[in-house]
């Protein structure tokens, strides 16, 4: 059966937590009833034309799922359930609107679920398997982690190294950040990540070498390895402390200082892959062009106030809304 669209919030809300919590239910811009696939401790719902996806999620947390556990030292992810959703609509009510548009995935570690967009209506081609895993990641570091507080460069940079998903092709918007002084420090990202997609996109890669760099620091083989060792320590700043003796402002400014050694023009030369030299000259281009023309919009906010004072009176620049 289908249900109109909630005429308030806080249906809306009642409805996302029965989905969440609850048996299959059919929300708020579904494309109709809920099926699901049962694997033990694992329930992937899925409308019937996304069944294939459902099928492929579900062979990848049954292959994957005990393999991020175990690196967090927890024994396993389930129970465990992942809802696929079929629209963009869909998809916003249940996540509550707190995922930007471009999001595919969304975890809410404490009920065991995971939300997932449809590969049919992602407009780019969508890694299933990155995206899967690094939710499961969120799920299983949140039921490690339990009330202790982590930022979320942590969260998502551990996310990321259990879905293996860094690659080479992605050095350039960091090497351009870097080499043009645009670096987002972690402090910024602590709690929020950028709504913007390409900042968004530089603060995960610098999640990624965050999480990486204090791992090496610590002597510990994998990121993941980290969770667990921040759980012993039932604080972040005591676990920063106990893993490499830095409080967290002298941690943000040695990678910062890291970032500034690794992400090199040397670096891109060292690989000599001619596509990420092109691509990084690209990203540092459009710095300077963004750049200038803010400039340039400046200089004739000034020029105009310069002729409105000559003339008696001031002009205000146009405010943004």
């Amino acid at each position: 059966m289908s249900r109109a669209r909630p005429s308030t919030a806080w249906e809306r809300r009642a409805i996302v937590a029965l989905l969440l919590l609850l048996a299959p239910a059919t929300a708020a811009g579904s494309s109709g009833e809920w099926s699901e696939l049962v694997d033990g401790g694992t329930t992937v719902l899925y409308h019937v034309e996304d069944e294939r996806s459902a099928e492929t999620v579900l062979a990848i947390v049954r292959l994957r799922a005990p393999g991020v556990a175990a690196d967090m030292s927890l024994s396993r992810i389930e129970p465990l359930r992942v809802i696929v959703a079929s629209t963009h609509d869909e998809f916003r009510d249940l996540t509550s609107g707190g995922v930007p548009d471009w999001g595919v995935g969304c975890a809410f570690p404490e009920r065991g679920v995971v939300v997932l967009k449809s590969p049919r209506i992602v407009s780019y081609p969508l890694k299933l398997e990155d995206v899967t895993v690094h939710e499961l990641a969120h799920v299983a570091a949140g039921r490690v982690l339990g009330d202790v507080w982590v930022p979320r460069w942590f969260h998502e940079g551990v996310a990321m190294a259990a879905a293996s998903e860094w690659r080479l092709s992605q050095s350039p918007a960091i090497a351009a950040a870097a080499a043009t002084g645009r670096l987002i420090p972690l402090g910024e990202i602590e709690r929020h990540f950028p709504a913007d997609f390409n900042d968004a996109l530089l603060a995960y890669a610098e999640s990624f070498h965050a999480v990486r760099f204090l791992a090496e620091e610590a002597g510990l083989a994998r990121p993941s390895h980290l969770v667990p060792a921040v759980r012993a320590a039932g604080d972040f700043d005591a676990a920063l402390e106990a893993l490499v003796g830095m409080d967290r402002l002298e941690f943000e400014e040695a990678v910062e200082g890291f970032f500034g050694r690794r992400f090199t023009w040397g670096m891109l030369l060292a690989q000599w892959n001619p596509i990420l030299l092109i691509a990084t000259a690209l990203f540092i281009v459009a710095l300077f062009v963004r750049r200038g023309r803010s400039r340039r919009v400046v200089r004739e906010w000034e020029h105009e106030e310069e002729r409105a004072t000559r003339f008696g009176r001031r002009r205000r620049p146009n405010s943004w809304e």
